[in-house]
C-alpha cells in the first residue's frame, strides 16, 4: 500500500530519493502529468507512456512500495536539514530560469539569502591544486566584493573554493556552498571542511545540495553540482585553473546559462593558468582588480569605484610582502577605514618582524602612513 503524499512539495521530496530520476527526467514527466504528485502515484504503464523506459519505470514502481516519507522526514529533522522545491515561494528565481534546474534543494543555514530583494551573487571557482598567486588574488578581490553585499558562491572543495569561502567570512560577507553529496554530517565533502561548513552556517551563510541525505560524494555528482553554482550567480569568476580543471565545467555552464564568465590572467608558463588563459582567449572578461568585477553589478555606492581614481597610478614593490601589506591597507582604505598592525598580522599571516620592517619601508616610500591609531594610504 502506498503512503499518503498530500502535496507536490512532499512528492518532490519523495522523487528526489529515487536517484535515477534526475531533474531533466522529472521536468519531462511533469509536462505529461502536470504535477509531481501525479508522477509519484503513476502506474508503470502511465510512466512508460510519458516517456520513461520500461526498466526504469519498473524499478521506480518497486522502489515506491518500500519508500517511507515519514522516515525520510525524521532523517532530515535529525540532521538539521530542510528543503525548498520548485513549488515553494522561497525557491531562487535566478536558478529556476536555467535549463535542467533542480526541482529540490536541500539546505542548512539561512535560505532567505536566495530570496533577497537585491540578490547579487558571484561564483568563485578554481583548482584544488593552486599557486600562492591564486591565494593572493582571492585575498585581494573578495573583500571588496563582499563589502558590496554580493554573496560569494563556491563548492566547499579544497583549494580555491575553500579560500573563497574563508575570505568571505573573514571580511564579514555571506557565502553559499553547493555540495556534490548529501548534507548529513557523515557525507559532508571534503570531511576536512566540516568545521568550515559549520562556520558558514553560524555566520549566516547557506549550504545547498540537490542530493538527498546519505548520498556519497560520487564523481559524477560534481559536474551536476557545478551547474547550480553558476546558475545561482550573475557571473562566474575563475581564479586559476589547469587545462582540465573542474572549474572550467562551471564556466561552460555559466556560458550556457547566459551568465558572465570572468577570468584572472596567469603565468603563461604555469600549468595552473592554462585554463584561465584559454578562457580569456575565448572572450572571458579579464579581471585584474576588484573594480573589474564590481562594474558588472549594481554597486553605485561602491567606495572602491569612487576611490579608484585616487589610487596611485603605479607603485613598484621590491618584495611580495610589500605588495601584500600594501593591498591589505588599501582594502581598508577603500572601506573608509584604517587598519592596525594586529589586523595586518591576522590578515597577512606574516611574521611580526617582517611586517614591522615592511611597514617602515612603505612609510619611507611615501605610500602608507601611520597616525597613532592605524595605517592608511598616503
Amino acid at each position: 500500500m502506498l503512503m499518503n503524499i498530500n502535496t507536490n512539495r512532499q512528492a518532490y521530496l519523495a522523487l528526489s530519493c529515487f536517484i535515477k530520476l534526475g531533474p531533466q527526467t522529472v521536468n519531462k514527466l511533469e509536462k505529461y502529468f502536470r504535477s509531481s504528485k501525479q508522477i509519484f502515484y503513476a502506474g508503470q504503464f502511465e510512466l512508460e507512456r510519458a516517456g520513461l523506459n520500461s526498466k526504469l519505470a519498473g524499478e521506480f514502481v518497486s522502489w515506491r512500495k518500500k519508500f517511507s516519507l515519514s522516515e525520510t522526514e525524521e532523517i532530515l529533522t535529525k540532521e538539521s536539514i530542510k528543503y525548498v522545491t520548485k513549488a515553494d515561494f522561497g525557491y531562487p528565481l535566478i536558478l529556476k530560469e536555467t535549463h535542467a534546474s533542480p526541482y529540490i534543494l536541500y539546505y542548512r543555514g539561512d535560505v532567505s539569502l536566495l530570496s533577497k530583494t537585491n540578490y547579487q551573487a558571484l561564483a568563485v571557482v578554481g583548482s584544488r591544486r593552486h599557486s600562492a598567486y591564486a591565494e593572493k588574488i582571492v585575498a585581494t578581490i573578495i573583500p571588496e566584493i563582499v563589502n558590496q553585499e554580493i554573496i560569494i558562491i563556491s563548492g566547499l572543495a579544497l583549494g580555491i573554493d575553500t579560500h573563497a569561502h574563508k575570505a568571505a567570512l573573514i571580511y564579514h560577507g555571506k557565502t553559499i556552498a553547493v555540495l556534490g553529496s548529501g548534507l548529513d554530517d557523515k557525507h559532508i565533502y571534503p570531511s576536512i571542511n566540516h568545521s568550515l561548513m559549520k562556520e558558514i552556517i553560524e555566520k549566516g551563510g547557506l549550504i545547498l545540495s540537490e542530493f538527498p541525505p546519505f548520498t556519497p560524494p560520487l564523481k559524477g555528482n560534481f559536474p551536476q553540482r557545478n551547474r547550480i553554482i553558476s546558475g545561482l550567480s550573475q557571473a562566474t569568476l575563475v581564479i586559476e585553473a589547469a587545462a582540465r580543471s573542474g572549474a572550467l565545467i562551471t564556466a561552460n555552464f555559466a556560458l550556457e546559462q547566459n551568465r558572465e564568465v570572468l577570468a584572472v590572467p596567469g603565468n603563461i608558463f604555469s600549468d595552473y593558468s592554462r585554463g584561465t588563459n584559454h578562457l580569456l582567449k575565448l572572450g572571458a572578461k579579464l579581471i585584474s582588480h576588484p573594480a573589474d568585477v564590481l562594474e558588472l553589478y549594481d554597486c553605485e555606492n561602491s567606495l572602491l569605484v569612487k576611490n579608484s581614481a585616487s589610487r596611485p597610478k603605479k607603485i613598484t614593490f621590491k618584495t611580495i610582502e610589500e605588495e601584500l601589506i600594501y593591498n591589505i591597507i588599501m582594502s581598508a582604505h577603500e572601506r573608509g577605514e584604517k587598519i592596525t598592525t594586529d589586523e595586518i598580522t591576522d590578515k597577512s599571516q606574516l611574521d611580526t618582524a617582517v611586517i614591522n620592517s615592511t611597514l617602515s619601508i612603505l612609510e619611507l616610500g611615501g605610500v602608507a602612513k601611520y597616525d597613532g591609531i592605524g595605517y592608511d594610504i598616503n
